[in-house]
């Protein structure tokens, strides 16, 4: 049996908190932090990597955003590893973001459906009821 990376309980807070938005400003918060950890990582870390903390900050916000505009890139190779992870932290949280938006709007799509769906279910058991009924019908007329 697979196991469950969130338990049922999880999922569905989870999920009441992307169906009411509140889970955006979390998301935001955790892009600021991996770019706010990402600066100060290349700052102490590999210190001659960028000539200011304002260059180091634009390459966090860049990568972590995904955009990378590559004008401000570290210079030294420890500057570069600590961006390697500052890159895969950043693409998994965009990637992230990205999937709850759109499970949000495929829930509001799938709540708002539900009771069409649920019509044409009606509307098909109806339909095989009459069908029955005609078979019966044309089996007594033989």
């Amino acid at each position: 049996m697979a196991r469950r990376l969130l338990s049922d309980a999880s999922l569905a807070r989870l999920n009441k908190a992307v169906v009411s938005g509140r889970i955006i400003p979390y998301l935001v918060a955790v892009m600021f932090l991996v770019g706010a950890a990402g600066t100060a990582a290349v700052e102490i870390l590999s210190p001659n990597s960028f000539s200011s903390l304002g260059d180091a900050a634009w390459w966090a916000a860049t990568t972590v955003t995904t955009i990378g505009y590559g004008d401000v890139v570290p210079g030294t190779s420890g500057g570069r590893v600590i961006a390697v992870f500052v890159m895969f932290a950043s693409v998994a949280t965009v990637s992230f973001t990205t999937a709850v938006v759109t499970a949000s709007f495929v829930a509001f799509q799938q709540r708002r459906l539900g009771p069409e769906t649920e019509r044409h279910k009606e509307l098909l058991d109806t339909l095989a009821r009459i069908e029955q009924r005609l078979a019966a019908i044309e089996e007594k007329r033989g």
